[in-house]
């Protein structure tokens, strides 16, 4: 008689046949323990803004869209992406992309929580970059090097400093996982604490914006109306 075993991983099911099992379902492991995340952060209300500024038009699309985008084109195993506030029309926006998401209902409190969310949802990954989805002007050459650094190095933390400041994108090997859902809010509290272990890319101050109030939107698509 053949017994078969299922084996959940990265959203699917494998049967497998006993005969075999242990070699097959350790490659299958190894793979889904070897998975590098990307998870953009697209949970906020957009207080300072008014409304929600993930639906705005930058360029030809929803920044958003042009977020998210970019980061699936720099070469990551997955991307999740955080919804929350607005999440129906936000998760429109992103139709057709290659994602998938995750819903947090507790957006309101924090950026903590959605840190919660998008651990919670990666139980097979090695390390997961976090992008926030209001920074147009990365680039996924941008993401790709934190990336490869990962790939080659494997730190616990690879950062980003624009001059003299330090925002992201970062990238958190799984070990830090555990803190990062302890977060209340941002990420720097784990920054910190692990300086001494990170490596931290230089890139140009130009691509600092984020988009928090209208008077940024204009900057944005002024600077993105010029570099046409």
């Amino acid at each position: 008689m053949r017994v078969a075993t299922t084996l959940r991983g990265r959203n699917r099911f494998y049967l497998l046949p006993a005969g075999g099992y242990q070699r097959r379902a350790g490659r299958i492991l190894a793979s889904m323990i070897d998975t590098i995340s990307a998870v953009v952060l697209a949970a906020g209300a957009s207080t300072r803004m008014g409304q929600p500024k993930l639906l705005l038009p930058l360029g030809d699309e929803p920044l958003v869209r042009r977020t998210v985008r970019l980061v699936c084109g720099a070469g990551f195993d997955e991307v999740l992406v955080v919804v929350g506030s607005h999440h129906a029309e936000v998760l429109g926006a992103l139709e057709g992309l290659p994602i998938r998401h995750a819903l947090n209902p507790d957006y309101a409190t924090g950026m903590g929580s959605s840190f919660r969310t998008a651990v919670a949802r990666l139980p097979g990954a090695a390390a997961a970059l976090f992008a926030l989805a209001d920074q147009p002007f990365l680039t996924s050459d941008d993401y790709r090097q934190l990336l490869d650094v990962y790939r080659e190095q494997a730190p616990p933390l690879v950062s980003v400093r624009y001059d003299e400041i330090t925002a992201p994108p970062h990238m958190f090997a799984r070990a830090l996982f555990p803190e990062l859902a302890a977060l209340e809010h941002g990420a720097r509290p784990v920054l910190q604490r692990h300086r001494e272990r990170a490596v931290v890319l230089a890139f140009p101050s130009e691509k600092l914006l984020d988009i928090d109030t209208p008077a940024d939107y204009e900057l944005a698509r002024s600077r993105l109306s010029a570099a046409r």
